[in-house]
């Protein structure tokens, strides 16, 4: 039986807490022990997922959104550029949206209408500049994807974004080697959580001082950080409501991956309204955002049914978190807040307030089976220049399954920042997926270029290497064959991370 517990531990505080072995107590567990609690209200960082937004379409000339805006009231628009179409979102596209510049990922789907996410594969980037290809770089995918952008620029003053971030779709998205990571279907995914150098705003905990924290009943749930009253708390100062979900695990594992084609099976149907996070390895500690040293390296992943499939390049191990997260409207009926029955085992549930029976996806605020995502640690630090530094961030990883995300954080550019001279953009700042860039051909001992960042993962430190005082690439020109150039870095200034974990 799952030990859930609504009310006042042992320090006095009201609050919410499951546990993962019931024979551990939810009212005198000392929160510090973390890895035993499945939920815990009283955690000072609530993460939460803002939106899984799908970007498929196609559209013609310039339109924006909603139907009736303009250039000076959008909240998203789209504009015909030589890749394809660019979908160009401001922060309003995101009601829920706190922070200028959020944590933010692209899963983005293989070329040619398939349905495989790719973006963790390695591809060599190849260019007409090169003599008898004698150039180039062998890079992760994450390198196509933009970023989000501090004063963006459409030229021609198609549109003027504080900030937000532009996506590119095309039709021209075949699977060759020269179109790798071209895709003309890709979600992204807004966290609630701080993605620049700014300290989440979420509101400490309190001492408890006899504020009422908990409102249950057949139209309200509402549960906030102690020391807050429920009735008044401000979206900081809730832990978890019908508009504050908290992100849950659907299915987690560190599996072994044979080469070719393998599944894993999560025992509940997917979602369209899911999202993977997946470190792909095969050395002694984790590596995200990939090997540094393998060239031919990843596993593409897609959802079937209740199946995980995975197409690896040879054997490796996944390490991986699977969100269910569903912004939609909640369903309609009476089903009670608080739902309990038998899968496996007794689960709990609570429910937003007037939820059909059986609720849908949207409606679950808290589940027994999954697990919160909890913030082991956080922070932005800045990168020096030079090749191979070393940054460690030590955190205590007890009992916890940890898996790391960051943002690589890049000062003014335009479309030629990213390769692309005729992308008709600019910006004053920029954050960017992260992702290794191997040179084909090595410069000075420079095997990264200045833009490649990796990180290893153990249970208690994440040590990141940056690579921000190397060139960006090293090449022959055909012009004049024999003569090697090197090009700039669009390097890093700095790295903005976050370790999520659950318990082990």
């Amino acid at each position: 039986m799952v030990r859930t517990m609504i009310g006042v531990d042992s320090t006095g505080a009201g609050c919410i807490k499951i546990m993962k072995n019931s024979a551990d107590d939810p009212r005198t567990t000392p929160d510090a022990e973390r890895w035993k609690f499945l939920y815990n209200s009283k955690l000072g960082i609530q993460a939460n997922l803002c939106d899984i937004w799908v970007v498929n379409t196609f559209d013609s000339g310039v339109t924006y959104y909603p139907p009736g805006s303009g250039a000076a009231n959008f909240t998203h628009m789209s504009v015909i550029v030589a890749q394809g179409t660019l979908w160009g979102f401001r922060n309003s596209a995101f009601p829920t949206l706190r922070y200028n510049v959020p944590l933010f990922d692209v899963k983005v789907k293989k070329g040619g209408g398939s349905n495989r996410y790719n973006q963790q594969m390695v591809a060599w980037n190849d260019s007409g500049l090169y003599y008898r290809g004698q150039g180039g770089f062998y890079v992760v995918g994450n390198y196509a994807q933009l970023g989000w952008m501090e004063n963006m620029v459409l030229n021609n003053n198609l549109g003027t974004f504080a900030y937000g971030t532009p996506i590119i779709v095309t039709p021209n998205d075949g699977g060759d080697a020269f179109n790798r990571f071209r895709s003309r279907d890709k979600r992204l995914n807004v966290w609630n959580l701080p993605g620049n150098n700014v300290a989440p705003d979420d509101a400490p905990i309190l001492a408890p001082n006899g504020t009422k924290t908990i409102k249950i009943s057949s139209s309200e749930l509402k549960i906030a950080k102690p020391g807050y009253s429920v009735d008044t708390a401000t979206v900081q100062q809730m832990s978890f409501d019908a508009n504050r979900l908290p992100v849950k695990v659907i299915a987690a594992g560190d599996i072994l991956l044979p080469a070719g084609v393998s599944y894993y099976e999560t025992g509940m149907p997917l979602p369209d309204t899911v999202a993977l996070d997946v470190h792909f390895y095969d050395s002694a500690t984790v590596t995200y955002p990939s090997n540094p040293q393998d060239l031919d390296f990843g596993a593409e992943y897609w959802f079937e049914g209740s199946w995980i499939g995975f197409d690896a390049t040879k054997a490796m191990r996944a390490r991986f978190m699977l969100y269910l997260e569903d912004t939609s409207p909640p369903t309609g009926g009476s089903n009670k807040v608080l739902r309990q029955f038998i899968d496996g085992g007794q689960v709990v549930q609570l429910l937003r307030p007037g939820s059909a029976d059986p609720p849908g996806w949207a409606d679950i605020v808290i589940d027994s089976r999954w697990p919160q995502v909890q913030i082991l640690a956080q922070g932005y630090f800045s990168v020096p220049g030079g090749n191979g530094v070393i940054t460690d961030i030590p955190f205590d990883g007890t009992g916890m399954f940890p898996m790391v995300k960051y943002l690589t954080h890049h000062g003014a550019g335009d479309g030629s920042s990213l390769g692309q001279s005729n992308l008709p953009m600019s910006w004053s700042a920029l954050w960017r997926l992260p992702f290794v860039k191997r040179l084909k051909y090595f410069y000075s001992g420079q095997a990264h270029a200045g833009e490649s960042t990796y990180c290893e993962l153990t249970s208690n430190n994440a040590r990141f290497y940056t690579f921000a005082g190397n060139v960006g690439d090293y090449y022959n020109r055909g012009d004049s064959p024999g003569t090697w150039r090197t090009a700039g870095a669009y390097a890093p200034v700095g790295i903005r991370y976050y370790i999520f974990g659950i318990p082990a």
